[in-house]
């Protein structure tokens, strides 16, 4: 299954947010350079599906259906991982997400907790349940998912507040857990192709984006999961605490 000079074999690796869109490219990426695949989603059917055609392609890959923002679920998951893998050493929070454009004023109060706690709070569970296993191990690799929102603010307030809240959490993962050799670094986003964030543009709203994007097109999935397998290698041994931002240049810092 190995196809480039960077491999994982023998290693474990989770992807939550695995049943579609990026984290569906990390799970095909990571199981052709030889790990082992957790695709992690509350979204069952799509799960399934990336693994089985994962799997397919001779891959060695489980699914793994969980509700992120109940910590005792997202602790047993992971413990299920190690119980199926007998370690963990990768981590790509790709779940999260929001279901539609809303302006601060507009949005109701109630719309506020799901999407913060499908961002932010799922990746604190996530830490606090994956974080051992890796200090155990004595290595780790974890690669969140933030977005240019955070970098903008030209977003709905409850995303664009957890993403830059996963900037914030990123860092101080990655004080707190480096001399125990693990890295943790983001990847920032721009407007990815996926079919749900297509599905809530209108084809105006997508000619903006082109347009104002200087390389002047939508960015793929796998432009995505590329950068975070780099970031998830052992060949980025020292890079930790940074955000890689992937926007084809619509926001530059």
């Amino acid at each position: 299954m190995n196809d480039s000079a960077i491999g994982f074999e023998g290693q474990s690796v989770i992807v939550t947010g695995g049943a579609t869109g990026i984290g569906e490219s990390c799970a095909h990426l990571f199981a052709r350079r030889g790990a082992s695949v957790t695709v992690m989603d509350f979204d069952a059917r799509g799960a399934e599906r990336v693994a089985g055609e994962v799997r397919a392609e001779g891959g060695d890959v489980a699914a793994s259906i969980v509700d992120l923002t109940d910590f005792g679920a997202t602790r047993d998951a992971v413990e299920g991982v190690r119980g199926r893998t007998g370690r963990l050493d990768v981590l790509v929070h790709s779940a999260g997400g929001f279901p539609r454009y809303i302006s601060l004023i507009d949005m109701p109060v109630e719309d506020w907790d799901g999407v913060v706690n499908n961002n932010l709070k799922s990746m604190f569970h996530l830490l606090k349940a994956a974080a051992p296993l890796m200090i155990e191990g004595g290595y780790g690799r974890i690669v969140t998912l933030s977005s240019a929102a955070a970098r903008s603010s030209n977003h709905s307030p409850h995303y664009t507040s957890a993403k830059t809240g996963v900037l914030g959490l990123t860092r101080q993962a990655a004080r707190e857990l480096g001399s125990h050799g693990i890295t943790v670094n983001a990847v920032a986003p721009a407007s990815v192709n996926t079919p749900r964030t297509m599905g809530m543009r209108t084809e105006a709203q997508t000619e903006n984006i082109r347009r104002i994007t200087p390389l002047g097109r939508m960015c793929e999935p796998e432009e995505i999961a590329w950068p975070i397998v780099f970031l998830c290698s052992r060949e980025a041994g020292y890079i930790t605490g940074v955000t890689l931002d992937i926007n084809g240049g619509s926001t530059m810092v």
